[in-house]
């Protein structure tokens, strides 16, 4: 498991609600979906069992991150098109929920 440490991220929003996150995600993204808990966006393990929203604009890859004790944050993932194709090749594949 990678470490968010080890990650060049940038973070877009911290201490959100579920919603606002969402909301974030959507605005940000030109395709936005849900991912079932546990699934990996470049080695970091989205943990919980609810899905997480995550999108896609060009090459970013923004999606959801809960760290215990200090809440919802929303991330940046700068780019990276072999993980936008392997996101946009699971989300066909399994046919995931949009975020409307």
């Amino acid at each position: 498991m990678v470490c968010l440490r080890d990650v060049n991220c940038a973070i877009v929003g911290s201490e959100l609600t579920l919603f606002e996150s969402e909301m974030i995600i959507k605005e940000l993204s030109d395709i936005a979906f849900f991912v079932p808990g546990g699934s990996q966006i470049k080695g970091i393990t989205l943990k919980g069992s609810r899905p997480f929203p995550v999108g896609i604009s060009g090459n970013d890859i923004y999606f959801q991150y809960v760290k215990p004790c200090f809440g919802i944050f929303v991330l940046q993932i700068e780019n990276c098109p072999d993980d936008v194709t392997k996101l946009k090749d699971d989300f066909l594949k399994n046919k995931y929920e949009m975020i409307e």
